[in-house]
């Protein structure tokens, strides 16, 4: 648009020129009577065309002054009306008709003089071209071939020829804006009120380029966007959200995640570290406070705005910035009654009269909707604040934060949509995240996060009932999970000093029927999917590897066919992988705290064998259970070996995953560092062995996270193995 502006205006500097100098001033006495007055018309066009040729911009100063002379019109009449004393009614009606008569007066000025200037003013290229294109039809504009007079026609062709051209261009110029009205439409957004910020910004865009060329370098969506919110203009700062929510929504529904990831960057380096735009993100979080002058919204397009930004944003910086963030997270009567745009005292009154008789909003509405959307992205924000130390802390300090990060679940919303039980899925879901981010926070924070969410009664037993129910997803059930596990833990380790315990006393649960429940989950695999069970593993293997041997008992004690269990889901070729790795990490664990001589030792012992024995035998060499239990005995018969019963291969082990791999090798050094078992040697062809884990790490030597551990493991195991045949195999 900017190349075809100047292509306009710089034919229009050719065509005042030709017609003022060559032909006004060389052939004005040879041009007839229709040649002088078109060349008049197009030479005063061109003079207001060259200076000037945006079209909108025509339109919209002929829109102002008619504007402006109907206001000037109503605020004589209006004056003199409110003046008047209402005396005789001859007066009064003797001014009205002064009034009318002033009016019609300047509507007939209106539609002689100026409606005709107006319109030469705004189509004059177009004109001057259709002119142009008369005047080549005709071709009557006279000259010879003697004298002066031979070089008349070849010049008015020439100013005809460049006039129809510059016309052409206008043409061709007006129909790509109109084009680009439609852009807005096409890039997706159904917003009315995002379509037309999209549509100023083009016009805006192509304005600029039309006066300078290099005006849209380095500018686009994001930058506009973020100029427009840090200037000093309300009305700018409200468009400049709508711009870079606009521009949010375009590119994550129609771009590649890398287009995304460039968006993102972007926004960050211009909102939080530009030193131009630091005043940027004060507003932004300003305009989420509900009890601001912005409507819901705007409120709910900044905090989409804010989400995206989170993860870099330092609560410290900005004091106010968490109570403007948690007003997002507030009740639905709150939100319910936080009017749409700012209104007078009495305005405000009458409306809060009306919510009282119409009575209690129904979430389930279209207020409902919106209400559910803020509350998603103020949890989404919290949740990412949440991924810093600082935020945490800052976050644990601020009062009642985490009692209302806490009201999806402590209100029991899921119990609420027993019909749909999916319906208030998602809050609930963004809440357990949140906890679930607090919950691993280290150290004092940490602890002061855990102690406010263990001492909330209706938080532990909703986690319950979620653990327990058929009807919530996997998701939700898997975060309960890890919520009350990390409770568990940080509970009964650095907080047992202070007498806390993860449930108080008038809760229905203890932390022992936590453990049990986990361990029920772990073992019945006709009841739970693979990923619950494997959660509740994975639960169970931190509770055991952090506890002592009080959680040890609970685990093997919790039935008798614990440990077989677990040995079965790890002999078993069609377990899930993650389900066998926590089965051996839990094995391991109990084989190190577990130590009563009883049966449930002598059982782990024989678990365990039968582990090594099938997993990580020579050749085809299996073991059978008498070898196992005069072993559990203390004795040291070599009976036959029973070949009716295979296991594993040591050429398995290759095919084994890197993660079940290295646990099982763990498991079998904490058995030679334990003693548990007395002699291994029959069960366990140490030289076969270690040659093939030799080939592994060969075949294994990338450097990734997945091979260092299992070298870490493997080198473990082998020192631990060393000290257990005494430097000797």
């Amino acid at each position: 648009m900017g190349y075809l502006s100047m292509a306009i205006k710089g034919l229009g500097f050719l065509v005042l020129t030709w017609a003022t100098v060559v032909l006004l001033g060389g052939f004005v006495s040879m041009l007839h009577k229709k040649d002088f007055w078109c060349l008049t018309f197009i030479t005063l066009v061109q003079t207001a065309g060259i200076f000037d040729v945006s079209l909108n911009e025509k339109l919209g100063y002929m829109g102002d002054a008619f504007g402006g002379l109907m206001m000037a019109i109503f605020s004589g009449v209006a004056g003199e009306l409110t003046s008047c004393d209402w005396g005789p009614v001859l007066s009064y009606v003797c001014l009205i008709f002064v009034a009318f008569l002033l009016l019609l007066v300047q509507l007939v000025v209106l539609a002689i003089i100026l409606s005709p200037l107006a319109i030469i003013y705004v189509l004059g290229i177009f004109m001057s071209g259709v002119v142009s294109l008369w005047r080549l039809i005709e071709h009557d504009y006279g000259g010879n071939s003697d004298g002066e007079a031979s070089n008349l026609a070849p010049a008015m062709e020439t100013l005809y020829y460049l006039a129809l051209l510059q016309g052409v261009i206008f043409c061709y110029r007006f129909v790509l804006g109109r084009m680009g009205k439609r852009l807005p439409k096409a890039m997706g957004t159904k917003d009315s009120e995002v379509q037309v910020v999209l549509h100023n910004y083009l016009c805006e865009t192509r304005r600029g380029c039309e006066k300078d060329l290099t005006f849209a370098e380095g500018r686009n969506l994001i930058t506009y966007a973020v100029d427009k919110i840090g200037s000093n203009s309300p009305v700018d700062c409200i468009s400049g959200v709508k711009i870079l929510y606009a521009a949010i929504c375009m590119v994550e529904s129609q771009y590649s995640p890398h287009d995304v990831t460039g968006q993102r960057l972007l926004m960050k380096h211009l909102v939080l570290y530009a030193s131009s735009s630091r005043h940027v993100l004060p507003i932004l979080l300003e305009t989420l406070d509900s009890r601001g002058m912005h409507n819901k919204e705007r409120r709910n397009q900044a905090a989409k705005i804010v989400e995206r930004l989170a993860f870099c944003i330092n609560l410290e910086q900005f004091p106010r910035g968490i109570q403007h963030i948690s007003s997002l997270i507030g009740t639905f009567e709150q939100y319910s009654i936080a009017e749409p745009y700012p209104r007078s005292k009495d305005g405000y009154e009458q409306h809060l009269k009306l919510q009282v008789t119409r009575g209690r909003p129904s979430p389930a509405g279209e207020l409902g909707k919106a209400y559910k959307e803020l509350l998603l992205q103020g949890l989404s924000i919290l949740r990412n604040l949440a991924a810093d130390e600082t935020n945490c802390r800052i976050m644990s300090e601020t009062r009642d934060l985490v009692s209302k990060i806490m009201a999806p679940i402590t209100s029991d919303l899921l119990d609420h949509t027993t019909k749909d039980h999916g319906t208030w899925f998602e809050v609930v879901d963004r809440s357990m995240e949140v906890m679930s981010q607090l919950t691993d926070a280290q150290g004092e924070t940490g602890a002061k996060l855990c102690r406010e969410i263990s001492s909330c009664t209706k938080a532990i037993d909703t986690l319950w009932r979620i653990l327990s129910c058929k009807k919530c997803k996997e998701v939700l059930r898997q975060r309960a999970i890890w919520i009350l596990t990390r409770l568990y833990r940080d509970t009964d380790g650095i907080n047992r000093s202070a007498g806390f315990d993860l449930l108080k006393k008038e809760n229905s649960y203890s932390k022992e029927d936590f453990v049990r429940m986990l361990v029920n989950i772990f073992t019945h695999s006709n009841e739970y999917t693979n990923s619950i069970r494997g959660c509740a593993g994975e639960a169970l293997s931190e509770i055991c590897f952090r506890g002592g041997i009080s959680d040890a008992t609970v685990v093997i004690q919790t039935s008798g066919d614990v440990v077989d269990i677990l040995t079965q889901v790890l002999l078993n070729t069609k377990k899930d992988e993650t389900c066998k790795q926590a089965a051996a990490e839990i094995l391991e664990h109990l084989c190190t705290h577990y130590t009563k001589d009883d049966e449930y030792l002598c059982k782990l012992k024989k678990a365990v064998l039968e582990v090594i024995g099938k997993m990580f035998c020579c050749g085809d060499k299996t073991h059978n259970g008498k070898d196992i239990e005069s072993q559990c005995d203390g004795t040291q018969e070599n009976n036959e070996q029973d070949k009716k019963d295979e296991g594993f291969q040591v050429d398995a082990l290759s095919n084994m995953s890197m993660n079940l791999l290295s646990s099982l090798l763990s498991l079998c050094g904490t058995v030679y560092d334990t003693k548990l078992i007395t002699d291994l040697a029959p069960w366990l062809d140490t030289s076969s062995f270690l040659n093939k884990l030799k080939d592994i790490v060969l075949e294994k030597s990338e450097p990734v996270i997945e091979n260092l551990s299992l070298c870490k493991a493997m080198t473990k195991m082998v020192i631990l193995m060393l000290e257990y045949y005494n430097g000797r195999f």
